[in-house]
């Protein structure tokens, strides 16, 4: 089977599957925790998996060095989705956040493939994400969905996955590998979100988003640098090692926020 017709069909697999395990996860834990699965790298390794198999460790390495660059492009997406929804309907902010993905995707075509100047990038744009979303508190979980709207969801995210993948084959190898599976898990939850719950809870999903972006990145870096001189197990496995690292410095910073915060909160009082 073609490399391009096995990626699509295992894009087509997954994507549905973990958009109806996000919004479980949604449903249950809040919108936050939803945004910190999302930058779970299921998805990439997978195809980073079938890239080495099929294209080799270099070709796998230069994918995982896309998917980095990509964090900017997502974090572009978040900025004007989260800027427009203070007072725009879902359709209208979408188109202004698709285009400014699709801009940020052809800059950043044009950046070298070098990991340090790419992981800096997508620190820098994340970071730039989570000042510029406006904030809103999480207001506890969702405690109910409509039957239809899981399914639905699904076979929205599986039609995204069509579309980009083949507006990917026609741009090339390096604006397909920028284009991340991470926007159509993005995008289906968001318009879904926005269009049931209004915009408070998607400034939670895009800033529960942005921190496990820091933790992915880590997992992108790590992989691209490792892939090519130690294989692929040594790489994902060091990968995910970076990856739960940095997940839990956020995490602390956060706990050490809030406590700050509390503090100050009582002293107040």
């Amino acid at each position: 089977m073609d490399v391009t017709l096995e990626l699509l069909l295992l894009k087509v697999a997954i994507a549905p599957l973990f958009i109806a395990l996000v919004s479980l996860v949604a449903l249950r834990h809040g919108h936050r925790a939803a945004g910190w699965l999302v930058a779970l790298p299921i998805n990439t390794g997978t195809i980073l998996f079938i890239l080495t198999l099929t294209d080799g460790p270099s070709f796998a390495a230069s994918a995982a060095l896309g998917a980095l660059l990509g964090i900017v492009s997502l974090a572009a997406f978040a900025i004007a989705y989260g800027r427009c929804a203070t007072r725009l309907a879902w359709p209208i902010c979408l188109g202004i956040a698709a285009g400014a993905f699709v801009l940020s995707t052809f800059a950043m075509s044009e950046v070298p493939g070098l990991v340090e100047l790419d992981a800096a990038a997508a620190v820098v744009a994340v970071t730039a994400a989570l000042l510029l979303l406006p904030s809103s508190p999480e207001s506890g979980a969702p405690t109910s969905m409509p039957r239809w709207e899981i399914p639905v969801r699904m076979l929205t995210a599986a039609l995204l996955v069509l579309v980009i993948t083949t507006g990917a084959d026609t741009l090339g190898a390096r604006l397909s590998g920028l284009l991340s599976p991470i926007p159509v898990f993005t995008i289906t939850l968001v318009i879904f979100t926005h269009s049931r719950h209004g915009p408070a809870p998607i400034f939670v999903f895009l800033g529960g988003l942005q921190l496990g972006l820091y933790s992915f990145a880590a997992f992108c870096a790590v992989v691209a640098i490792l892939l090519e001189p130690f294989g692929l197990l040594v790489a994902v496995l060091c990968g995910l090692a970076a990856f739960l690292a940095v997940y839990g410095v956020v995490r602390s910073v956060l706990g050490h926020r809030a406590k700050l915060r509390n503090r100050r909160a009582e002293g107040s009082g």
